[in-house]
C-alpha cells in the first residue's frame, strides 16, 4: 500500500497559491483532509491538495469558476464545519441551547458594552394596507432615516446601537407590531400567543438562524457596507438576496410539503410518490454539509423533548428515516423550522419569519465587520462571450 504524503501548512497553502486562512477554509468545508503533526501543527493531505489544484486548475482553463465553495474573503464571524456553524469560536447548536438571539448579536457583532440597554426605537411608519411581512420590513428600513437622524453614521461606537435599534424595528415590523425592549423570541411568542414550549423552540430557532458564513444575502449586505453604505441600506440588500425563492422561501416549501401529512397519512408511499414523480423533497440535503444539517437536527432534537406526545412529532423520526432510505437525504434547518409551525399550527409564514428575525443579526454581523475593512468588494467575473477580432 501506498504511504501517503503530508504537507506542513506552509507547503499546502504554496501549492495551492493561497493564503493559511484559505487553506484552513478548504479543510473546514472538507475539500483536504488533515492529520496531527508534530507540535501543535497540522498536516495536510498533499492527494488532496493536488487533487484540488487540479479542479481549480480544470475550472480556469474552462473560462469558468463555480459559484460557491472557495472562499472570497476572510471572516472572523462564523465557520461552517461538520458540527454546525461556529459564532466566533462558539458552537450555534450549544447557544441554541440557552442563550437568547440578543445574547448571540453581542457576541457576533463583538459588543463590549450590551447595545440592548438602549430604549427600543419608536412605531414604524403608516403603510398600506395588504403588505407581506417581507415588504413591510422592507418599506420600514427604507423609511429607517425618519426615526434616527444618524441613519448614516458610520462612526463604530454607535454602530452597535443602531444595529439593536435596527433588530428590534426590523422584528415589529415582520409581526406589525409596535418595537420593544423585550427578546426577540419573546416578542413573536406574544404575537402569535404560543405556550411555552413553543417560546422556547423560537429562541433556539433564532439562534441557529442568526448567521451561516458568506450565504448570498450575507454577501449582498456585506457588498453594500463595502461601499460605504449606510446600516438600514446594507439590510436592504441583504433582504433583497434574501426573499428570492432560492432563500428565504425555502422553509415556505418545506411547510408545504408537511401540510399534506395528517394523522392517518402512510409516510413510505407519500415519499415513494414523490421519489417516481422525480419531486425534490423540500427542507432536506444542503449544500454545504456532506451528512446532515446540525442545525435541522438540534432543532429537530428539542422539538421532540418539547412536545413527545404530538400526533404530528411522533410522526417526524420516520418522515427522517424513510427520507434517508429513499432519498438518501436529511433534514436540513428550512425542515425543522417547518417542523416547528405546523406543531403548534402556527401562520404560515412563521418559519421564514424566524430565519429572517435571526438573519437580520448576521447581516449586522457582516456589516460591522466590512466597515471595519479598507477593500471595496469588487470580484471579477470570466468573461465567456464574444471578443473581437
Amino acid at each position: 500500500m501506498t504511504k501517503p504524503i503530508f504537507l506542513s501548512a506552509r507547503e499546502a497553502a504554496a501549492e495551492l497559491g493561497v493564503q493559511p486562512a484559505t487553506l484552513y477554509a478548504y479543510v473546514s468545508r472538507g475539500l483536504i483532509s488533515s492529520v496531527a503533526g508534530p507540535g501543535k501543527k497540522r498536516r495536510y493531505d498533499a492527494a488532496d491538495v493536488r487533487r484540488l489544484k487540479g479542479r481549480r486548475a480544470s475550472e480556469d482553463l474552462a473560462g469558468t469558476r463555480p459559484l460557491n465553495g472557495d472562499p472570497v474573503l476572510e471572516t472572523e464571524l462564523t465557520l461552517i464545519s461538520e458540527s454546525g456553524p461556529v459564532y466566533r469560536g462558539r458552537l450555534a447548536t450549544d447557544l441554541a441551547e440557552t442563550s437568547t438571539l440578543e445574547t448571540v448579536a453581542t457576541l457576533l457583532w463583538k459588543c463590549e458594552d450590551d447595545p440592548f440597554d438602549e430604549a427600543a426605537p419608536v412605531a414604524a411608519p403608516e403603510m398600506p394596507e395588504g403588505l407581506g411581512p417581507l415588504d413591510r420590513l422592507m418599506m420600514a428600513l427604507a423609511a429607517w432615516p425618519l426615526q434616527d437622524k444618524a441613519a448614516f453614521t458610520q462612526a463604530p461606537k454607535l454602530l452597535q446601537i443602531k444595529g439593536a435599534a435596527l433588530l428590534r424595528y426590523g422584528v415589529a415590523a415582520l409581526l406589525n407590531t409596535r418595537p420593544v425592549a423585550v427578546p426577540v423570541h419573546s416578542q413573536f411568542a406574544e404575537a402569535l400567543g404560543v405556550p411555552a414550549a413553543a417560546k422556547n423552540l423560537m429562541r433556539a430557532a433564532l439562534v441557529l438562524s442568526a448567521d451561516h458564513e458568506l450565504n448570498t444575502s450575507a454577501f449582498a449586505a456585506r457588498c453594500a457596507a463595502s461601499t460605504r453604505a449606510p446600516l438600514h441600506a446594507a439590510l436592504l440588500s441583504g433582504l433583497g438576496a434574501f426573499t428570492g425563492p432560492r432563500h428565504g422561501a425555502a422553509s415556505d416549501r418545506a411547510s408545504a410539503f408537511l401540510a399534506e401529512i395528517g394523522p392517518e397519512t402512510d409516510i413510505e408511499s407519500l415519499l415513494s410518490d414523490r421519489l417516481s414523480r422525480g419531486e425534490q423533497l423540500p427542507g432536506f440535503g444542503h449544500s454545504i454539509y456532506r451528512e446532515e444539517d446540525p442545525r435541522g437536527t438540534c432543532l429537530l432534537d428539542l422539538l421532540l423533548k418539547a412536545e413527545p406526545d404530538n400526533a404530528f412529532v411522533r410522526k417526524v423520526p420516520q418522515i427522517v428515516g424513510v427520507a434517508r432510505d429513499l432519498f438518501g437525504i436529511t433534514p436540513n434547518i428550512d425542515f425543522a423550522l417547518a417542523a416547528v409551525q405546523k406543531t403548534y399550527g402556527l401562520p404560515r409564514d412563521t418559519g421564514k419569519l424566524l430565519f429572517c428575525a435571526g438573519r437580520i443579526t448576521g447581516w449586522i454581523a457582516h456589516a460591522l465587520e466590512q466597515y471595519a475593512a479598507p477593500e471595496q468588494i469588487r470580484p471579477r467575473a470570466a468573461y465567456v462571450g464574444e471578443r473581437p477580432e
